[in-house]
């Protein structure tokens, strides 16, 4: 008897000794309390969230700024690809006032042209396109006369003129009425026989017109356009009115 309750007191011991031992091998409960040590993984992360959070917040602060009148703030100026500067080259009938009873006398007219789109530096997205100018200049010359006698004329208009187009929808292409300002220079030479006598002048001059305007894209990964025109244009000079018919065509960036 004494020999069992031995052996029973015996293995209640090695079983509480088994216990304790395996108790102090497992890791610490962690409590709600305790925090657990960041990693630098967990810092990136943070970091990442938080850059993403203040780029969200500074979008959405730029797109919600108002205008005056109340509208969402047009910040399409700020990646417009274009310059609008356009280049062209200029050709036509010029109808010269004629000096003999006629209604004109009908020459070739030349000459070149620069486009400055100054719309674009407004604040006003319907504006941006429509408002334009020209700096221009055409050519055109005279001559009649026999062997004995003969006279040749070159006239020459320098004009700026502001225009406003009517765009077709959304498309690259408008109608257009311009009115602007400049100087005619005139220079005439008189043959008579042998002698030849010469007589310059310049008068003031004054422009109008109306057109057609395209500026269509030639490819689609570049920003040059085509640009061309056909326009009706009246030069009054003095008392005199000269008309141009014709057309320009050239490159736009």
């Amino acid at each position: 008897m004494k020999t069992w309750l031995a052996r029973c007191l015996l293995g209640g011991l090695v079983l509480s000794a088994s216990s304790a031992f395996a108790q102090d091998d497992d890791d610490p409960y962690a409590y709600p309390d305790e925090e657990k040590p960041r990693s630098k993984d967990d810092d990136e992360y943070e970091g990442r969230k938080k850059k993403n959070v203040d780029e969200t917040d500074d979008f959405r602060r730029v797109a919600e700024q108002e205008g005056e009148d109340g509208d969402f703030k047009a910040l399409s100026g700020m990646d417009d690809p274009n310059t609008g500067l356009a280049f062209e080259l200029i050709s036509g009938a010029l109808l010269v006032n004629s000096s003999r009873g006629q209604f004109a006398e009908t020459r070739l007219g030349l000459g070149l042209r620069a486009t400055w789109e100054y719309g674009r530096i407004l604040d006003s997205e319907p504006l941006r396109e429509a408002l334009w100018a020209d700096l221009r200049w055409t050519m055109g010359s005279l001559s009649d006369g026999t062997d004995f006698i003969s006279a040749d004329t070159r006239i020459h208009y320098f004009t700026i003129a502001p225009a406003y187009e009517l765009k077709l929808g959304q498309s690259d292409f408008g109608f257009y009425a311009q009115v602007g300002g400049g100087v005619a220079y005139q220079s005439a030479s008189l043959t008579v026989d042998s002698e030849v006598t010469k007589v310059n002048g310049i008068k003031p001059l004054l422009q109008g017109g109306v057109g057609f305007r395209g500026r269509p894209r030639i490819s689609s990964t570049s920003n040059m356009r085509l640009a061309f025109r056909i326009e009706a244009l009246a030069y009054r000079r003095s008392y005199m009115t000269d008309f141009f018919l014709g057309g320009s065509l050239g490159t736009a960036f």
